[in-house]
């Protein structure tokens, strides 16, 4: 048997009005997208930031291509884009964890990644 989907009807009583959040729930965030403006500002020039969604996605393809296994990945979110850095993410596989040291080739993005 299909599984088909059934719209229903809502009546202005069955809907409920979304929660306001109160002012001050907002300050810490505030306070860090502040302090986050003044460090930029008080560098010499912005500095890039890697995207390890991209690193994260390759290995996960090399992963299913070398072993026929999926991976879950997970790379920091915020690294500087910068010959020379080297990090680390780590891949699980099952219940099974290996981690990748990633190092950045060139400041332009190009990384290369192994599991030692």
């Amino acid at each position: 048997m299909p599984i088909t989907h059934h719209a229903t009807k809502t009546t202005t009583a069955e809907r409920v009005a979304p929660r306001r959040r109160p002012y001050w729930a907002w300050v810490p965030g505030l306070l860090v997208g502040a302090t986050l403006a003044l460090a930029a500002c008080g560098s010499s020039g912005s500095i890039a930031i890697l995207n390890t969604r991209k690193v994260e996605r390759a290995i996960e393809r090399s992963s299913l291509a070398q072993r026929g296994a999926h991976a879950r990945v997970s790379c920091p979110s915020v690294v500087p884009q910068e010959k020379g850095l080297v990090f680390s993410c780590a891949a699980v596989v099952r219940d099974a964890s290996t981690r990748f040291v990633v190092t950045e080739q060139d400041a332009a993005g190009h990384v290369h990644y192994e599991a030692p």
